[in-house]
C-alpha cells in the first residue's frame, strides 16, 4: 500500500473548476425554468414544494461547505480532500436533482434512484479508504507514541548494579 495514493483524476484543480461551471450552469438553468414555470402561478416553489426546497438548501449548504473544506486540506495537502471531493459532489448532484423534481417530479425521482446507487458506491469505496486511513492513522499515533515515552524516559532499563542489590 502507497502512503499517499493518486488521486482520482475528477479531483485535479482545473476539473474541480469545470465541475463548478457545470453546477451553476444546471442550477443557473433550472432556476430560470422554475421561474418561467412559476412566473403565472401565485405559489412559489417554497410553498409548492415545502420539502424538496428545504432539502435543496440543506444540500447547498453541504456543497458549500464541503468546497471550503475540501479547499483547507488541499492547501494542507491532506489525504482526507479526496474524501471531501466526493462529499461536494454528491451534494451538488442531490442539489441539482431537488431543482429537476420541481420541474418534472417523475424524471427527477428516476435520475435520484440512480444517484442514490451512485451514492451507495462511492459511500463504500469511501469507507473502504477511511478505514485505511484509520489504521495508517493508528500506525503513526503508536510510533508517536513511543517517541514520546523513550524521549520523556518512562522505561527507563534498569542498571545491572540495582538489580544485583534489589535481588540481595
Amino acid at each position: 500500500m502507497a502512503d499517499h495514493p493518486l488521486p482520482h483524476l475528477g479531483f485535479e484543480i482545473e476539473s474541480i473548476f469545470t465541475q463548478l461551471g457545470i453546477f451553476a450552469f444546471l442550477v443557473n438553468t433550472l432556476n430560470g425554468q422554475i421561474q418561467v414555470r412559476y412566473k403565472s402561478m401565485k405559489a412559489s416553489p417554497l410553498d409548492t414544494h415545502e420539502g424538496v426546497m428545504l432539502a435543496f438548501l440543506i444540500a447547498l449548504f453541504i456543497y458549500a461547505t464541503a468546497s471550503v473544506a475540501e479547499i483547507m486540506l488541499r492547501a494542507r495537502e491532506s489525504i482526507y480532500h479526496p474524501i471531501v471531493s466526493y462529499i461536494r459532489l454528491l451534494a451538488s448532484g442531490f442539489a441539482t436533482i431537488l431543482l429537476l423534481v420541481i420541474l418534472d417530479p417523475v424524471l427527477g425521482y428516476i435520475i435520484s434512484v440512480l444517484w442514490g446507487c451512485l451514492f451507495a458506491r462511492v459511500t463504500y469505496v469511501s469507507y473502504k479508504e477511511l478505514q485505511e486511513l484509520r489504521s495508517h492513522t493508528a500506525q503513526l499515533g503508536h510510533s508517536l507514541w513511543t517517541k514520546v515515552v523513550g524521549v520523556l524516559g518512562y522505561h527507563k532499563e534498569v542498571e545491572p548494579d540495582q538489580a544485583i542489590r534489589s535481588a540481595v
